[in-house]
C-alpha cells in the first residue's frame, strides 16, 4: 500500500507539516523524509532545477559571445537540477515511485507554485495532484489547511506565470548584458530589477550633484496673550494665491508686506483642542528590517538578510525570515503569551505586557503568503549569539512585544488666525499617556510635526494676541540625501512614487495590492539586498559611510541604456503579462517573446559609437601583458581585462583576462603615483623594504615585460621578484 507524498517548499515547513500530519515527535534536526499516519514528508531546498544555459540548446549562443547570435529566445525554456541538489532530485523520484498521490506544498504565492510543479514535470509524474495552503506553521492551522485540499491543476497557472517570469528575466538579462557589454567593450549588466534600481542612485545623486540652491522664507507672528504664562509663537502657512504653484515662498516682498501691515497689532485667534494617538509601530517584514537595521545600526542589507537567516537556521529563534508582510494571525496572538515568555528569557528582560491589547497587527485579511517576523519559542539565550546577531534578534522580540503595550496618546492645542495671504498657526503638544514610548522610546517614528514648539498651552476658545512682532526667516533650499542601503530598499518597495506615466505608476501600485508593505515595488523581499550587493560588486554602486553611490562607470551606461528598458515600466508591463498568463489567457512564452521584441527594437542602435572607461576605479596605466586599462582597486592594481568569480566555498577564481595584478614590493604598498611610473617603464625607488629574513632594505624597482618586478642595488639588478601576479 502507498502513501500520500507531501512535498513542502523547505526543510522547516516539512518537519512542521510532520508534527501535524504525522503522529510522531519531530525535532528541528530529525531528517526527511519523515513518515506516519498514511503521509510521507518530504522537502525541497527552495527551487531545485534552474534554467539550462543558452548553449546548451544551441551552441552559438555559447562564448565567445557574439552580437550575431542574438536574441537569445528559447520557449518552454528546458530546466536541469540545480548544482548540488542533484541528489534530493533523485531521492524524490524514488519517494514518487510507491505514492498513491502528490500533496504539493509549496508556498502559497506564484513562487511556490513553480518550485514544486517544475519537480514534478521534470521528473515526469502522471499521478494524482493535490494543493495545500499552508500560511503558518502552526500546528492546529496545518491541520486545518489539510482538510481543505483543492486539485492542483486548478492552481497550476500561477506557476506558469512564475515560470514566465523566470524566462523572461533569463532572457531579458542575457540579450541585454551581452549586447551592451559587446558594443561597450568591458562587462555591463543589465537587468529588470538591477537597472532600475541603480536609476535611483544615479538620479539621486544628480539631484544632488546638479542642485542650485534656492533662497526661500518664511514668517513667524509672537505676541503675548493673557491665558497664557509666555508669549505665543505662530507660523505663517501662505495660501495658494501667493504660493502660486510652488512649496515654497521664494519671493520676499509679501512677507515683508504682511510684516508692516501687523507689527504692533492685536488679533484674534481661535483654539481647538484634539487628542493625537500613536499606536505602537507593526512588526517587521524584511524590507522594514532591513531599513531600520541600516538607520540604527549602519548595517548593509546583506549583512542583516544573513543575520536573520542565522537566526532562523541556527537558532530556531524567529520565524520566516523573508516575509513581506507585517500582519498576524489570530493564534499567534493566542500564542504571545508563551512565545515572548521564552524570548524574554532569552534576552534577560522583563517586560509588563497586556496580552489582552489586541493591535491592528492581528489582521488575519492583511496576511499575505507569509506573516510578520516574530520570535518563535525557542531557547536561544542571547549570549550565543554574536553581537550582531543580538541587535537583530533583540529588535525582532522588541516589535513584537510592543504590540501587548497601550498607543502614546497626546493633548493637542491648536490656535489659528487666518489673513487674505494664509494662515498663521500655533500648536502646543503635551504627553497624556506614554504608552508603549514608557517602555520602548525609540520605538516610535520622530517626525518634524512630533518636535517640541515651546509654545505654551492654551485651552479651547477665543484669545486674543496682543503686540504682535513678526520676524522674516531667510533659508535655503538643500539637496536630497544621499542613499543609505535602508533607504533604497524602502525606495525600491514603493519606486512607483518617481514613475510619471499615470498608467504605469497605477499598473505598478495595482501590482501590489493587499501586500501591506509594498507600494508598486520592484523585486522581492527576499532578494532586494542580492540586487545591491551585486550593482556594488559590478562597479556600479559605492559605499562609503553608510552613503550609497553611482559611480562614474554607472552613470556613463545608465545614459546610454535605451529608454524602454532602465525604468520600473519593465516591471509594469511584464506583470500585466504574467496576469493573462495567471488567468489561462495567453501561452507561458507571451512574456518571453514580448521580451524579444523590444530587444529587436534597439539591437541596432544601441551603443553605437560609445566608449566607458573601466568604472569607478582610477586608470593608473596599460597592462604590459594584453595592454587594456590597470586600474586600482583597494590596495593592488589589476587588468581590467580580468573577471572573477565567488565560489561556494567563499574563494573567488578567476574566469577570464590575462591576469595581471601589481601588488606591493616587500611591505611596501605602491601608491597610484608610483604604479603609474612603473607601468610606463620608469624606475621607482622604494626605502624602507623588508626581506623575507627581517632585514630592512633600499632600492629601485622595475616592471618587466612579463609582468614580473626586478629590484636593483647599486644599478644592478639582484635577482628577480615575480611579485606582480602571485
Amino acid at each position: 500500500m502507498g502513501y500520500k507524498l507531501v512535498i513542502a517548499e523547505k526543510p522547516m515547513l516539512g518537519r512542521d507539516i510532520a508534527r501535524a500530519m504525522c503522529g510522531r515527535k519531530v525535532s528541528e534536526t530529525t531528517p526527511l523524509p519523515i513518515s506516519g499516519n498514511g503521509y510521507t514528508v518530504v522537502a525541497c531546498a527552495g527551487h531545485l532545477l534552474e534554467l539550462v544555459e543558452p548553449e546548451h540548446v544551441d551552441r552559438k549562443w555559447g562564448e565567445p559571445w557574439s552580437i550575431d547570435a542574438l536574441p537569445i529566445l528559447i520557449p518552454d525554456w528546458p530546466k536541469q537540477p540545480a548544482k548540488g541538489k542533484d541528489d534530493l532530485v533523485e531521492r524524490i523520484r524514488g519517494l514518487l515511485a510507491d505514492a498513491d498521490c502528490v500533496i504539493h506544498a509549496g508556498d502559497p504565492d506564484d513562487e511556490g507554485q513553480l518550485i514544486v510543479d517544475e519537480l514534478l514535470d521534470y521528473l515526469g509524474y502522471k499521478g494524482k495532484v493535490l494543493r495545500v495552503y499552508v500560511n503558518d506553521n502552526i500546528e492546529k492551522n496545518i491541520k486545518k489547511a489539510f482538510e481543505r485540499l483543492v486539485p492542483n491543476g486548478e492552481c497550476r497557472n500561477a506557476g506558469r506565470a512564475a515560470y514566465a517570469r523566470q524566462m523572461a528575466d533569463a532572457c531579458f538579462g542575457m540579450n541585454e548584458t551581452r549586447l551592451a557589454t559587446k558594443r561597450l567593450g568591458g562587462r555591463f549588466t543589465v537587468g529588470r530589477v538591477q537597472t532600475p534600481t541603480l536609476g535611483l542612485v544615479v538620479n539621486r545623486d544628480e539631484e544632488i550633484e546638479h542642485h542650485v540652491s534656492r533662497k526661500y522664507y518664511e514668517l513667524t507672528a509672537m505676541g503675548g496673550c493673557a491665558d497664557a504664562q509666555e508669549p505665543v509663537t505662530f507660523k505663517f502657512k501662505p495660501g495658494k494665491t501667493l504660493l502660486d504653484g510652488e512649496t515654497r515662498l521664494f519671493d520676499r516682498e509679501p512677507l515683508d508686506a504682511l510684516k508692516d501691515r501687523l507689527d504692533g497689532t492685536d488679533t484674534g485667534f481661535t483654539t481647538v483642542l484634539s487628542e493625537k494617538v500613536e499606536n505602537p509601530p507593526l512588526p517587521y517584514n524584511l524590507t522594514v528590517l532591513l531599513s531600520d537595521m541600516s538607520r540604527r545600526y549602519g548595517f548593509t542589507a546583506a549583512k542583516t538578510q544573513q543575520i536573520t537567516q542565522d537566526l532562523r537556521d541556527k537558532y530556531k529563534a524567529i520565524t520566516y525570515n523573508r516575509s513581506d508582510s507585517q500582519y498576524l494571525k489570530e493564534e499567534h496572538h493566542a500564542q504571545a503569551p508563551t512565545v515572548l515568555a521564552q524570548a524574554m528569557r532569552n534576552l534577560g528582560v522583563s517586560w509588563e505586557l497586556d496580552y489582552t491589547i489586541h493591535s491592528k497587527a492581528f489582521n488575519e485579511k492583511n496576511v499575505t503568503a507569509h506573516h510578520g517576523i516574530i520570535p518563535q519559542e525557542a531557547d536561544a539565550p542571547v549570549e550565543k549569539m554574536t553581537k550582531d546577531e543580538a541587535k537583530v534578534y533583540t529588535a525582532i522580540v522588541e516589535r513584537y512585544a510592543v504590540q501587548f503595550l497601550p498607543p502614546a496618546r497626546y493633548d493637542v492645542s491648536t490656535s489659528t488666525f487666518t489673513t487674505e495671504e494664509g494662515s498663521f498657526t500655533a500648536v502646543c503638544k503635551r504627553l497624556k499617556d506614554a504608552g508603549f514610548k514608557a517602555t520602548f522610546g525609540h520605538a516610535g517614528e520622530e517626525n518634524e510635526e512630533d518636535a517640541p514648539t515651546g509654545n505654551p498651552w492654551l485651552d479651547e476658545g477665543d484669545h486674543t494676541l496682543t503686540g504682535i512682532s513678526c520676524t522674516v526667516t531667510e533659508k535655503e533650499t538643500t539637496p536630497p540625501k544621499p542613499y543609505t542601503e535602508g533607504t533604497l530598499i524602502a525606495d525600491m518597495a514603493s519606486i512607483a512614487k518617481y514613475v510619471k506615466d499615470p498608467e504605469t505608476k497605477a499598473i505598478l501600485k495595482r501590482k501590489d495590492d493587499g501586500k501591506k508593505g509594498e507600494h508598486g515595488g520592484i523585486g522581492t523581499t527576499a532578494t532586494r539586498a542580492e540586487i545591491i550587493e551585486k550593482l556594488k560588486q559590478r562597479g556600479f554602486l559605492d559605499e562609503t559611510g553608510g552613503k550609497v553611490r553611482s559611480t562614474e562607470k554607472a552613470r556613463a551606461f545608465y545614459r546610454l541604456l535605451p529608454p524602454e528598458i532602465r525604468g520600473a515600466d519593465v516591471t509594469a508591463r511584464w506583470w500585466l503579462i504574467q496576469q493573462d498568463i495567471a488567468d489561462g489567457r495567453v501561452n507561458v512564452n507571451s512574456l518571453q517573446d514580448n521580451v524579444v521584441n523590444v530587444f529587436r527594437q534597439h539591437m541596432d542602435t544601441a551603443y553605437q559609437g560609445a566608449h566607458i572607461s573601466s568604472g569607478s576605479h582610477p586608470v593608473v596605466g596599460k597592462c604590459p601583458l594584453c595592454g587594456q586599462d590597470v586600474v586600482k582597486t583597494g590596495s593592488i592594481y589589476a587588468c581590467s581585462s580580468n573577471r572573477n568569480e565567488k565560489q561556494e566555498d567563499g574563494t573567488w577564481k578567476q574566469t577570464a583576462g590575462c591576469g595581471f595584478k601589481l601588488f606591493g614590493f616587500c611591505g611596501k604598498k605602491l601608491s597610484e603615483k608610483q604604479a603609474s611610473a612603473l607601468l610606463s617603464g620608469k624606475q621607482v625607488p622604494l626605502k624602507g623594504c623588508k626581506s623575507k629574513a627581517g632585514k630592512t632594505f633600499d632600492c629601485k624597482i622595475r616592471l618587466k615585460k612579463d609582468g614580473d618586478l626586478e629590484p636593483t642595488f647599486d644599478s644592478k639588478p639582484k635577482g628577480k621578484y615575480n611579485k606582480a601576479r602571485r
